[in-house]
């Protein structure tokens, strides 16, 4: 697949512009991702997809997101888990955090499942909310082409040890294309408790209702589907003395209806958990990390026999590292009891090497993803149920190299492959509708190369570029869906202390549509703006999102936005 004109020029301004001045670039430390509070500001981003997508190699929607090609990725926020149950693979539900309310963000690619269970061959994402002082917040109107006017709101207050977080959102979008409007409410509250030593305990609620059309796959439009979802999460996390306890309820409704094709069915998903782990000091050596869990999950729906599934689980992790030494060795194992599965077992390893400039991982995971209750019971205007559809597994090998070559000057080469058996995905049939199936094996092989420039102390560049070949081993054809070469690049620029730019630029070649490798969706090159300007406790600012205006689709070929626009203002408390 060739990309287009173009996304080679981009192609070449990348490779000219950063990677000949400098080879490689680390984002942190090789084996994870960080993103601080300071970084995540500077987006001017308006959700936590806007964020994530300025990384290499993951892909995030206003309800999803991938890493290197896989949707099975876990999301957690202060420890409890966010992905949506009412998802058919992996949904997450970003409307619950926003991200003024964000103080880290640390990404795990293709690697987390031992600590963090199964449904994680893609990688792990842990979202930690800032801690709540004294009495902080903010109020947030904005309003554009495509969205009608909206809001949200936090507030923060504490107390000594208490601390009292509020947050609610409203907002509209109306559809750029037949029946893909949008309709969004959610309310969350988290109270905190912080003694000594580290101990803590946090009380989160959350509520979330999205209402959507469901315009349909291109030459199958569905122009009457609609879809309600309403979530509701509770969560308990506790820390005493280095135990970490963290217990969660998620209660979740999908509501699907399509008059057109006399669809009106309902599911209703009810997960519980209870997570537990301690880390233990093993003398000069390290540490080791042991835990366990228990899930449930009942599912019940209009068109199906009401299901229970549990899962039991152990894990236990030793870190080595020596002071004086420049090795650091790691390796886990997990066990998982499946009431509807066969038994796993998901061993972990990694090595590190640090040198004075540099540093370099490998590591090797293995992860085993279940099917969801949609994927196997649910009806929806474009899928049929498939009760038979079985696990995957997943084996994860990366290897890391970064280094700093100057100090205003870092980079990161990160090379992977991920093998999966027996892959769970959508099989579209011939009137339009499909199904999940078990597909064999498949193979995610690729590379990711990012430069971070800090130029002044105004201007910073970050580009990045991902290689992904995405194959059906037992066929030789190309996943659909999967595009071989992406290019990112992020400037920021801050004049002066109140006013800012942020600049980004992607670039995707063209995908294969079908399964068959007969049709293609031709490749793009976006580009979107966003600046603020900043005076007393007001914030006045503006995002365009595919400035150009280019007419373009997304890798499964539902038409993407043209231009939009929105401006709004921020009103700190």
């Amino acid at each position: 697949m060739k990309p287009s004109p173009a996304c080679q020029a981009v192609c070449l301004f990348l490779f000219i512009f950063l990677v000949c001045p400098a080879a490689v670039q680390a984002e942190n430390d090789g084996d994870r991702i960080v993103i601080g509070e300071d970084e995540i500001r500077s987006m001017h981003a308006l959700g936590l997809p806007d964020v994530l997508n300025h990384f290499p190699g993951i892909q995030a929607g206003d309800s999803s997101v991938g890493i290197h090609g896989s949707y099975k990725v876990k999301v957690f926020l202060d420890g409890r888990p966010i992905n949506d149950a009412t998802s058919h693979s992996g949904g997450v539900n970003w409307g619950l955090v926003s991200p003024e309310d964000v103080e880290k963000i640390e990404i795990l690619r293709g690697k987390g499942g031992m600590a963090y269970g199964q449904d994680a061959s893609g990688g792990v994402i842990l979202i930690t909310t800032k801690r709540i002082r004294l009495v902080q917040g903010n109020v947030k109107l904005y309003g554009g082409n495509y969205t009608l006017p909206g809001f949200s709101a936090n507030l923060r207050a504490g107390l000594k040890r208490l601390g009292l977080a509020l947050n609610g959102t409203r907002e509209f979008v109306e559809g750029y294309d037949v029946n893909n409007d949008k309709e969004r409410e959610q309310a969350g509250l988290r109270l905190t408790y912080e003694g000594e030593q580290g101990n803590s305990v946090c009380l989160t609620s959350d509520y979330l209702h999205d209402e959507r059309g469901l315009n349909g796959m291109p030459g199958y439009p569905t122009p009457f589907a609609r879809k309600e979802s309403r979530t509701s999460t509770q969560s308990l996390r506790c820390k005493l003395s280095g135990l970490i306890s963290t217990t969660f309820v998620n209660d979740g409704r999908q509501h699907n209806t399509d008059p057109g094709r006399a669809l009106d069915n309902h599911i209703d998903v009810l997960e519980m958990g209870e997570d537990l782990s301690k880390a233990f000091a093993t003398g000069s050596w390290g540490e080791i990390v042991c835990g366990a869990g228990y899930r449930q999950a009942e599912a019940s729906g209009s068109n199906f026999a009401n299901q229970e599934e549990r899962t039991v689980s152990a894990f236990a992790a030793q870190t080595i590292h020596r002071p004086e030494s420049p090795w650091t060795f790691g390796a886990g194992m997990r066990l998982d009891s499946n009431s509807a599965f066969e038994d796993t077992v998901s061993p972990e390893v990694k090595v590190s090497y640090q040198a004075k400039a540099w540093r370099g991982t490998a590591a090797y995971s293995r992860t085993h993803n279940t099917p969801s209750f949609l994927q196997r019971y649910n009806e929806t205007s474009s899928t049929r149920p498939n009760p038979d559809v079985g696990m995957e597994t997943a084996d994860n090998f990366s290897l890391t190299f970064f280094t700093r070559l100057h100090p205003d000057l870092t980079g990161e080469v990160n090379l992977f492959y991920n093998l999966l058996t027996d892959r769970i995905t959508y099989v579209s049939g011939e009137d339009g509708v499909g199904q999940y199936q078990n597909f064999g094996r498949v193979s995610y092989a690729g590379g990711d190369l990012s430069v971070k420039w800090e130029a002044s102390p105004s201007l910073t560049i970050k580009g990045a570029y991902t290689y992904l070949e995405a194959k059906d081993l037992e066929s030789g054809l190309w996943l659909p869906s999967k595009a071989r070469h992406r290019f990112d690049l992020n400037v920021h620029w801050r004049p002066s202390p109140s006013f800012s730019v942020a600049a980004s630029a992607q670039c995707v070649s063209e995908v294969f549509y079908n399964k068959a490798n007969t049709k293609t969706i031709p490749g793009y090159l976006i580009a979107d703006l966003r600046a603020e300007y900043a005076f007393r406790r007001f914030t006045l600012f503006t995002e365009v999102e595919n400035v150009m205006d280019q007419a373009y689709c997304y890798a499964d070929g539902i038409s993407a936005p043209p231009m939009t626009w929105i401006i709004g203002i921020n009103i700190k408390i």
